[in-house]
């Protein structure tokens, strides 16, 4: 085992450890191990990463993406605006990747039900292993809040010296401990009213935040410059009291700028009062319920209420509108239900729909520059084009298709040759309608319908348009693709030279459809009407040959 920094450091204190009666052979052993284990875990930052390699330690390269990420909020500093309202978005973004870095990727650590089975089963004092969870946390807390905040901590205190560096040092501190308490908090209201499948479930939900949060800012870095002028003003409120990030932005007011204002003051000191008490409460009342309710992790049992039985319902009767045959219709309940309910499948799957579905509103944020008010920025947007960035939504979700393989349950592929099927058809036709519903169609809705809200009736005709434009992508794909069956494939299975080409080629046909859309609105008024109309009939040819497929074109 090799001797990390970690373990070094505790073999100066072991006697500080064993006079505290922990037992540091097996702590030390604990730890080991944990710290082995962080290194091959794959975070959530690497989810999308296809190249995963043995010997990587997978903990120390998501902090350079941690560290990129914190770039956004260091860059924050530099906005000419007041240091109330410049730390108040600072400590805000950190506060909020912290959290969902720590409900993402570190759930492991503080849901151990498994390790405490195995471990107090065995010759090991609780006290030795709480002490292993609580360093251990620590040690991780030390790590992503260095990353997250090192480009803050750097350029404030290039900029504003020594005085800086000391209270963000401290408030970093201080935020550490407020974000173990509320995530232990959020934790056990969901074990106290809900089974640990809900748990489960919230985890997944935070990864998916987690991975969008990472591509929205690497969007945004660029741009953060160009977003000064629509900065809002900040007055006092008596609901700023409640919010954790004027309680650590408040202190920068009072040390950098020499503000002793009694609203400065009063949140100053609740900044540093709040951790401590949020620390207290968390060993003398949190840490002793929460440690029973974690018991319920064992449950895997998901709720059967009405929404469930509703939502079975309507499934079933959408099954029956949309799909022809009764093989088809029992393919397509198939593959939403393993859509809906592989954890692994959404974690891959999601932050790229997200993604797709913030996209066309990200280009926006360039009509607020260049001295121009608001309102001429709004009325310009109006005016506009810009529902053609529904085209990068497109690009996206296009090469969704290429997922449908996927499936961390893949091993139970061999079912589809113990069917008697004469045809794979119903099986392909099925899984990709199930596709489209619950993934294509929702994700291009949302900004198409808000496109509408903002640009007016005159932009449904385009907004068809290119919705038929996405069927073509995903049909081209799809035809272009290799027929392997839905959800028989590992997410490890590598990606060959063909699927990397057929992404390629579907952005040029994305671009292409673009500027024939583009072309024929400014050639006639009816030109956006012609061109549904061949869409319109392109995409339903497309459909109809797409699925001849026979048992001879389907790739083991």
């Amino acid at each position: 085992m090799k001797k990390s920094g970690l373990l070094k450091l505790l073999d100066r204190f072991e006697g500080v450890l064993r006079r505290c009666g922990i037992d540091y052979r097996t702590l030390r052993l604990i730890l080991g191990i944990r710290l082995i284990m962080d290194s091959r875990r794959v975070p959530t930052v690497l989810a999308n990463n296809r190249e995963v390699r043995e010997n990587s330690n997978y903990f120390r390269r998501s902090l350079f993406l941690y560290a990129f990420m914190g770039l956004f909020a260091g860059l924050i500093v530099l906005l000419p605006m007041s240091a109330y309202l410049k730390f108040n978005m600072t400590t805000g973004i950190i506060i909020f990747l912290l959290m969902s870095t720590m409900i993402s990727d570190f759930s492991s650590v503080l849901l151990d039900v498994r390790e405490k089975n195995i471990l107090l089963s065995r010759p090991v004092d609780p006290k030795t292993l709480n002490a292993a969870k609580v360093i251990h946390i620590i040690y991780y807390l030390f790590h992503i809040a260095g990353a997250l905040a090192g480009p803050a901590l750097l350029i404030g205190t290039m900029r504003y010296g020594v005085v800086f560096f000391g209270v963000f040092l401290l408030e970093l501190i201080l935020i550490c401990g407020f974000v173990v308490f509320f995530t232990s908090i959020l934790y056990t209201s969901i074990l106290v009213f809900f089974d640990g499948e809900k748990l489960k479930d919230m985890i997944n939900y935070f990864q998916i935040v987690l991975s969008v949060a990472l591509l929205i800012f690497y969007q945004l870095i660029g741009r953060i410059f160009n977003i000064t002028d629509i900065m809002p003003t900040v007055s006092p409120a008596w609901w700023h009291y409640l919010m954790p990030t004027a309680w650590f932005a408040a202190p920068f007011s009072l040390f950098l700028e020499g503000d002793m204002s009694t609203y400065y003051l009063s949140l100053s000191i609740i900044a540093l009062v709040m951790p401590v008490i949020s620390l207290i409460l968390y060993v003398r009342v949190v840490a002793p319920g929460f440690e029973k309710n974690l018991q319920k992790l064992n449950n895997n049992s998901a709720g059967k209420g009405s929404f469930s039985s509703l939502r079975k319902r309507f499934q079933q009767g959408l099954a029956k509108l949309i799909c022809r045959t009764d093989q088809e219709r029992l393919f397509y309940l198939f593959a939403q239900n393993v859509t809906g309910n592989e954890r692994t499948l959404k974690l891959k799957v999601y932050p790229s729909l997200a993604f797709a579905a913030v996209m066309p509103f990200i280009i926006l944020i360039g009509a607020f520059s260049g001295g121009t008010s608001p309102a001429d920025s709004l009325r310009g947007i109006k005016e506009g084009s810009y529902y053609f960035g529904l085209y990068l939504t497109v690009v996206i979700i296009g090469s969704m298709i290429l997922m449908i393989s996927k499936s961390e349950d893949y091993k139970g592929a061999w079912i589809y040759k113990a069917l008697p099927l004469e045809s794979p058809v119903p099986v392909f036709r099925g899984a990709v309608k199930s596709y489209l519903i619950r993934f294509i169609i929702p994700v291009y809705l949302f900004p198409g319908v808000i496109f509408v809200l903002i640009m007016g009736a005159r932009v449904i005709p385009d907004i068809i348009l290119i919705f038929f434009n996405l069927i073509i992508v995903l049909m081209l794909i799809f035809r272009m693709s290799k027929k392997e069956l839905p959800f028989c494939r590992d997410f490890q299975h590598t990606q060959d030279g063909n699927t990397a080409g057929i992404v390629f080629l579907s952005f040029f046909i994305s671009a292409l459809l673009a500027g024939i859309h583009f072309l024929l609105s400014l050639a006639t008024p009816f030109g956006v009407y012609a061109n549904i109309a061949v869409s319109a009939l392109i995409s339903t040819l497309l459909w109809r040959s797409s699925f001849r497929i026979s048992w001879e074109n389907v790739v083991d």
